[in-house]
């Protein structure tokens, strides 16, 4: 199976929110965008390696294996909401 990593990140926005942010950790944002949401990478099976194929098979073959990884863990659209409440609900099962 594939693997996950976790970050931080910053969402949409930035300037002068995300300076008051990381001093106050206080979330005053604008009404879209500039919420702190964490990040997740998703990397999954490696593509095979197979010298009978053409690059254009290979891109072909690239394109499909990230678009399975899309289709398995977006979830369209995004949502400030979910993504909030999403992050809320990782930290209660961390505890």
């Amino acid at each position: 199976s594939g693997t996950v990593t976790s970050s931080e990140g910053f969402g949409k926005g930035g300037g002068p929110f995300k300076w008051l942010y990381e001093r106050t950790r206080l979330p005053i944002v604008p009404v879209y965008g500039g919420f702190p949401v964490k990040l997740r990478t998703y990397i999954g099976e490696p593509i095979p390696y197979d010298p009978t194929i053409t690059a254009e098979e290979l891109v072909e073959k690239t394109q499909m294996a990230i678009q399975t990884l899309i289709d398995r863990h977006q979830k369209p659209p995004g949502s400030i909401l979910r993504a909030l409440l999403e992050r809320l609900d990782k930290q209660q099962k961390d505890d």
